[in-house]
């Protein structure tokens, strides 16, 4: 992974998609975006990301979880680099993924400046951001 690769930005609402990427991208982070978790699957086993930021809950059989599934089974390096986002952290599922994932989970609304912060610490050293 070199550090010039963007980071994958799952998000199922178009209007908050777009404005992740513009507001990252002024942020000084390449990003590549998508709104429907079987793209994103397929962008992840073609390109190379050097994070995934991902709305835990969308509509269709894929989400977030299951997007964390597949990188921990074929892409294992990216897992310390996977930030989830959700409407609240609270909720039992998002508990449950937190438990058996470890990922780093963000609510919505947050701080874009949260945001840029996160990603570069996970980027940079690997996931030590969730400690």
């Amino acid at each position: 992974m070199s550090p010039q690769s963007p980071i994958l930005i799952i998000e199922d609402e178009e209007v908050l998609l777009a404005f992740l990427k513009t507001a990252l991208e002024r942020g000084g982070v390449s990003t590549v975006g998508t709104s429907d978790g079987e793209e994103a699957l397929q962008l992840l086993a073609s390109k190379e990301f050097s994070g995934i930021v991902s709305d835990l809950k969308m509509p269709g059989p894929i989400g977030g979880a299951e997007i964390y599934a597949w990188v921990a089974s074929n892409k294992p390096e990216l897992t310390p680099c996977f930030l989830f986002i959700t409407g609240n952290v609270l909720d039992t599922y998002a508990i449950e993924v937190r438990k058996q994932t470890g990922a780093l989970f963000i609510q919505k609304p947050f701080r874009i400046s949260l945001l840029l912060e996160l990603i570069q610490k996970m980027t940079a050293v690997g996931g030590s951001a969730n400690e």
